[in-house]
């Protein structure tokens, strides 16, 4: 459990405090309150989530269940979190640089991503699983690294920019969900490694990205 609640704060916490261009990117305080802010738009995005929940609850074999892995597990909350972003960044200040812009739209997404987390544990409470306590969060992990860094493509993710942005939230969010779907489909070794390429390859991304930060 505490590798569910605990895994993207600290992910949080380590890329903020990597030896970043104070000129490039923006002080600690700012992407604290960003973070916080993710968390406070969290709670009336958790209402479209429960509502696609109520809908694509099912739970039935191949395709219909990936389907439901998909919208109720990956898509639901990175469409709600990439839309209180889109609501919220007209009010933040942004200076366009890759820094500045992946620091700020990680921040967001971790504190929102943090709070699902969290929610997972408490609506399955009595009846975790490797699925929640593991599975879920790491996938999170990688697709809040992977969106972050996409966002710099979109800056500032207005009219077709912010449908493209969303647009490539939903393709780590059919990434994420193939491995959602071998693991409830009675696959646990083809889960583990599907889950694993796609954390690596977020964390290698963010490493080809910004390899002067990590030498530092």
């Amino acid at each position: 459990m505490l590798f569910l609640i605990a895994s993207l704060p600290l992910l949080f916490a380590l890329v903020v405090t990597l030896p970043w261009d104070p000129k490039r990117a923006p002080v600690r305080l700012t992407l604290t309150t960003t973070f916080l802010k993710g968390v406070l738009l969290f709670f009336p995005g958790y209402l479209a989530i429960l509502i696609v929940r109520r809908i694509f609850g099912f739970s039935y074999d191949g395709f219909l269940l990936y389907l439901s892995l998909l919208l109720r597990d990956h898509l639901a909350p990175m469409l709600a979190a990439l839309g209180a972003f889109l609501l919220m960044q007209k009010r933040m200040e942004l200076f366009g640089s890759e820094e500045h812009t992946f620091l700020m739209v990680f921040a967001f997404l971790s504190g929102f991503f943090s709070m699902v987390n969290i929610t997972d544990a408490l609506r399955t409470w009595g009846a975790w699983d490797a699925y929640v306590l593991f599975l879920l969060p790491s996938l999170r992990m990688g697709a809040t690294l992977g969106i972050a860094l996409a966002a710099q493509g979109f800056y500032r993710w207005e009219g077709r920019d912010g449908v493209l942005f969303c647009g490539a939230g939903t393709v780590l969010a059919l990434l994420s969900a193939a491995a959602s779907f071998l693991l409830r489909s009675s696959r646990p070794g083809w889960a583990a490694a599907c889950a694993l390429l796609f954390v690596l390859g977020s964390a290698l991304s963010f490493i080809l990205q910004f390899p002067r930060v990590l030498r530092g």
